[in-house]
């Protein structure tokens, strides 16, 4: 009795812990981790480079329905909190440059991503390794960072209108409204 009670526990957590908005094990309070990938114009970027100014991470997928559907909202709330000094980076599970650029460019999304290394560049990690070090643990997620690089906040799943408005004003004291 008291094993089936521990493994109900179990899976009831597990069910509660990927749920959307979970933010469990995605490294709250941690600063991010340090990575040099490409944007998919071939310019490098660091972690160091978001030092300063606050940002929203948000790692995506072409092939990903939910990121899909809630990159309009990122795009517009980034040309909206430019003056608020919050930037918007996108990070590409797995896809080449033309992937990626190729996909926000047919939505007429002008965005910047970094996306996986062409396969003749030696020596920088793939975004699936940078993914993995974050602990991210589904997509979309979107990492919530401060001016001194510190992960505050991270929600799992398509954000909505209203619940990036209530993100926002709990990691960075920012009022939007949708």
């Amino acid at each position: 009795m008291r094993r089936a009670t521990a493994v109900a526990l179990a899976v009831v957590l597990s069910a509660v812990l990927t749920l959307p908005g979970a933010a469990a094990a995605q490294g709250v309070g941690a600063p991010l981790v340090g990575f040099s990938l490409r944007d998919q114009h071939g310019e490098l970027v660091t972690r160091d480079d978001l030092l300063g100014r606050r940002w929203l991470l948000n790692v995506w997928a072409s092939w990903c329905p939910p990121c899909r559907a809630e990159l309009p909202l990122l795009a517009r709330i980034a040309a909206e909190l430019a003056d608020d000094d919050v930037g918007l980076l996108l990070l590409n599970a797995g896809e080449r440059a033309a992937v990626a650029s190729g996909f926000l460019e047919t939505q007429g999304l002008d965005l910047r991503t970094l996306v996986d290394p062409d396969a003749r560049e030696r020596g920088l990690e793939g975004t699936e390794d940078v993914l993995r070090r974050m602990r991210a643990r589904g997509l979309p997620t979107t990492f919530f960072v401060d001016a001194d690089g510190v992960v505050v906040q991270a929600f799992v799943g398509e954000l909505t209108p209203s619940a990036l408005a209530e993100l926002l004003e709990t990691a960075f004291g920012v009022r939007w409204s949708p």
